[in-house]
């Protein structure tokens, strides 16, 4: 294998996704993030603040329009079920994360639908408006590391989250 280089640049690919959110917005997402969980240097060279039991949100980077996070998380930590007022896209560096949709059954409760594990290497994108509700969860004996790109100003606004729900069953599709 051949070594790198220059180091990659993931800040100025940051800046130039589009203003728009959408197919080619998600796509170049995409692209940025398979090189970001593909390198190496990325996560060596940051400061990833760790918590026992929960998920922490560490930013890389960001700009008026995207921030990216590297989220480290405990084993048995989840995120609520929820929605993004912005895009999503995250891709695994690390461990493994089990990954639930739901369907909104009012605006308060939502019904599981399906489920994935994702492992490192894969990458994931969605857009506000969705239906794009869904839940984290490392639900392995490890840590996992995922890093994410949010299509809003993290300096302005405190979370990518729109609306939290209530799990209404656990009826489930495997995916």
């Amino acid at each position: 294998m051949l070594a790198r280089q220059t180091p990659i640049d993931h800040a100025a690919a940051l800046r130039g996704l589009s203003a728009t959110q959408d197919a080619a917005y998600l796509a170049a997402a995409r692209r940025i993030l398979v090189d970001m969980v593909g390198d190496p240097d990325l996560l060596a060279q940051a400061s990833i603040e760790r918590a026992a039991r929960a998920y922490t949100r560490n930013v890389l980077f960001g700009d008026d329009r995207h921030t990216v996070y590297a989220i480290a998380w405990a084993p048995g930590s989840s995120t609520s079920i929820h929605d993004h007022h912005c895009s999503c896209c995250f891709g695994m560096a690390s461990g493994a994360l089990q990954e639930d949709w739901f369907e909104a059954l009012d605006g308060d409760r939502a019904r599981l639908v399906r489920t994935r594990t994702r492992r490192p290497g894969e990458v994931a994108c969605m857009l506000p408006g969705g239906p794009n509700l869904h839940r984290m969860a490392n639900v392995s004996d490890r840590e996992a590391i995922s890093i994410h790109i949010y299509g809003f100003n993290a300096r302005a606004r405190t979370t990518s989250i729109h609306r939290e729900y209530a799990a209404a069953d656990q009826h489930t599709l495997r995916v």
